[in-house]
């Protein structure tokens, strides 16, 4: 498989060669292994609850098989056709001309006023949709749409530098679906190469393949050989059992992030890598002891990263290097080090200590008879590792004489607690996978949940003043801005990155692609012959 790799960072948060098979090596001319009007089985930890792309979180990653962008980003960073022909784009404006031949599930044309409408309702920060600010712009903009000469033209009210990377690869939903919303829940209704027919709460989910279908990525259809008739996706929260499930056929591609890899090399199973980062969100809303950055700033000190990377990637990663952790990074370097605090104990034991957080006989803290007390979360079914990774944190920070409540939450837990409008935590580890620092703008910034997804309540002016500096210029010009205002949150101790580390995606009996927030592409899937 080629990849640009995507995790999702809302999933938990928040989107890196050749095509390769997973039984043994298949030439793309050798048609006869395909087969005709097959199925691709896959798993997935969560059930997503709603399949609405511009309101459910949980909706990321299947929205490309129901919902098509107007440009396609390549596994190799290259831009292509999707539903529009042809594009141009500055800092200021992009032009859209879509194709003439671009059809609703249900039949009727797309329209280039509809495309507008749900580039100017996404970016409308008060309609709350998740994938404000990664697939839109931060900045105010405008988009209309003409009919007859089939053009959608976005203009920013100030310099955008990602104008074509964001607007342009917002997936697109047609007219029935933005005039009644609750059908998207459990229905679809886009330009997709496959629609949502069936849905089993909990289990299982189907889509089935649009046989007119001829606009996808730079131009490809549903007819080519080996394209599954359906695609069936199972809710499978154990890593193991997806592997298990994957060696005995019933499967044809789960992702793997634990160690349950091992065992799938041994048996000569096909696999892509990407990886996708870790990091301690402290949250900063009001009446949260993790508003206090100098408590944050103790906690941190308290953490010894070298011994936390390996606990947090299973010993297969790498410490993190900033907050874009997919490729393309338009703007690569190291932003970490020499940015976050380093472990130091004893200047975390001073920090608490001149705060008022003494330790009484029992060894723990309190201030004015109220015990310092974290509450932790994780997510086990995100990711393998977060919670022997909240385990440790949650030791070292006992040692320092912090009480900890440790919850471990279910598939669900980003939409219930982080998401959730009361905001009852204080720490969560929790992954991101962002391609562009563009991205992080919603997650750093403005309104908290339910109004936004400023999960942690982050206000830093500092990083404010960089970002506005950063949207006026084009990278590579742009990213010494972008890179200064990732290390401002460090310096704040707004998030704490610990480390990057791999995922796996297995297939068997079949192929795919994997690039973006695709996993795999939609188009790319070609089973083959039992």
């Amino acid at each position: 498989m080629r990849r640009t790799f995507a995790l999702l960072v809302a999933a938990g948060c928040v989107a890196a060669g050749c095509g390769a098979s997973s039984d043994s090596p298949a030439s793309q001319d050798d048609e006869a292994r395909y087969a005709v009007d097959g199925t691709f089985t896959r798993s997935t930890p969560a059930d997503p609850v709603s399949f609405d792309p511009y309101h459910s979180p949980g909706a990321l990653g299947y929205d490309d098989l129901l919902y098509d962008p107007l440009v396609n980003l390549t596994p190799d960073g290259d831009f292509v056709s999707g539903l529009a022909e042809e594009w141009t784009v500055d800092a200021t404006t992009a032009t859209f001309t879509l194709r003439d031949d671009v059809t609703c599930s249900d039949g009727s044309p797309l329209t280039a006023s509809q495309v507008a409408a749900d580039i100017a309702y996404v970016s409308d920060p008060a309609n709350g949709a998740v994938l404000y600010g990664l697939h839109t712009p931060t900045v105010p903009i405008t988009a209309t749409g003409d009919d007859a000469t089939r053009t959608v033209t976005v203009t920013a009210g100030q310099p955008f530098g990602f104008l074509l990377e964001t607007v342009g690869v917002l997936p697109i939903v047609c007219a029935k679906g933005m005039q009644d919303r609750t059908m998207l829940q459990a229905a679809s209704d886009g330009t997709g190469p496959f629609v949502l027919t069936d849905v089993v709460a909990g289990q299982t989910f189907t889509f089935t393949r649009r046989d007119d279908y001829a606009w996808g990525p730079d131009g490809v259809g549903t007819d080519e050989p080996g394209t599954p008739k359906t695609v069936v996706v199972r809710v499978i929260p154990d890593e193991t059992t997806a592997a298990n499930l994957l060696l005995s056929g019933e499967l044809n591609f789960a992702q793997i992030t634990g160690d349950d890899h091992q065992r799938l090399d041994a048996e000569g199973l096909d696999k892509d890598q990407g990886h996708s980062g870790v990091a301690l969100w402290f949250n900063q809303r009001d009446g949260r002891v993790t508003q206090d950055e100098n408590l944050r700033r103790a906690l941190a000190q308290a953490l010894d990263l070298d011994e936390l990377i390996p606990v947090a990637t299973g010993g297969t990663g790498t410490a993190a290097t900033g907050l874009v952790a997919l490729d393309p990074n338009v703007c690569d370097g190291d932003t970490v080090s020499g940015q976050v605090p380093e472990f130091d104990v004893a200047a975390a034991e001073a920090l608490l200590d001149e705060a008022g957080w003494v330790r009484g006989t029992d060894g723990m803290r309190a201030k004015d008879g109220t015990p310092l007390t974290i509450d932790l979360h994780a997510i086990p079914t995100t990711n393998r590792y977060d919670q022997p990774t909240a385990e440790l944190v949650a030791d070292r920070w006992e040692q320092l004489g912090v009480t900890v409540d440790l919850s471990l939450d279910g598939p669900n837990g980003y939409t219930e607690v982080a998401l959730g409008a009361a905001g009852n935590w204080d720490v969560f580890v929790l992954g991101y996978g962002f391609y562009l620092p563009s991205q992080w703008i919603p997650y750093a910034s403005g309104p908290v949940p339910p109004d936004g997804v400023n999960v942690s309540g982050i206000q830093n002016e500092d990083y404010l003043a960089l970002v506005a500096q950063a949207q006026t210029l084009t990278a590579p010009e742009s990213c010494t801005y972008w890179n200064q205002a990732e290390q401002a949150l460090f310096q704040d101790v707004n998030t704490l990155p610990i480390a990057f580390r791999p995922s796996f995606y297995y297939l068997r009996g079949a192929e795919a692609e994997v690039s973006g927030f695709s996993f795999p592409i939609p188009t790319s899937i070609r089973v083959f012959e039992e």
